[in-house]
């Protein structure tokens, strides 16, 4: 039975975009790739020190909820960049203004000066 677990989804989304198998991944951050596949099927939650790890390798920010989504039209640069903007927030608000700008930007809507 699968646990509400969105991190799980988000760390196989961050796997899935950068083009790793569970195997690679788990390789790459010195983890079992049974237990890596637990967490994400939502079956186990990681513990702190393994998502920090699985953070770190994957380029995503333990502060923000939120990870691209697996888009094959993604470009990886522009990935990286925003998360880069994310990263250099000073505060949460600066946080919230760059995230609210670069999600703005993903869906394709324009801001209007005033």
């Amino acid at each position: 039975m699968k646990k509400n677990n969105n991190i799980g989804k988000k760390i196989k989304e961050a796997r899935q975009f950068m083009g790793l198998t569970q195997e690679e991944l788990a390789e790459k951050v010195d983890m079992d790739s049974k237990h890596l596949s637990k967490i994400e099927n939502g079956l186990h939650l990681p513990s702190y020190n393994t998502l920090k790890k699985l953070a770190s390798f994957l380029n995503f920010n333990l502060d923000n909820s939120e990870i691209i989504s697996n888009n094959k039209n993604t470009n990886r640069s522009l990935y990286l960049k925003s998360i880069k903007i994310l990263n250099s927030a000073k505060n949460d608000e600066e946080m919230k203004f760059y995230y609210m700008l670069l999600k703005i930007g993903q869906h394709g809507l324009s801001i209007e000066s005033t």
